[in-house]
């Protein structure tokens, strides 16, 4: 493959992608008041958000991100 074919650029995109989605749920995180995290301890929410990476941002965003008052 070249730089030339859109199959070259398209694995770059998804992981670009990737990689903002993640860094956005780990900003979010750090934002989050800790009494008011769902699910885990605010502990177990960052080794999930760090080890899962893409996975992890899902499951905070689903499950462990605090409710809009």
């Amino acid at each position: 493959m070249t730089p030339g074919q859109p199959m070259f650029w398209l694995p770059l995109l998804v992981l670009a992608a990737a990689v903002i989605f993640w860094a956005y749920c780990l900003a979010d995180f750090t934002r989050a008041d800790p009494r008011r995290i769902r699910g885990m301890t605010r502990d177990a929410w960052l080794v999930l958000l760090v080890v899962g990476n893409v996975f992890g941002g899902v499951a905070w965003l689903l499950a462990g991100r605090p409710r809009p008052r």
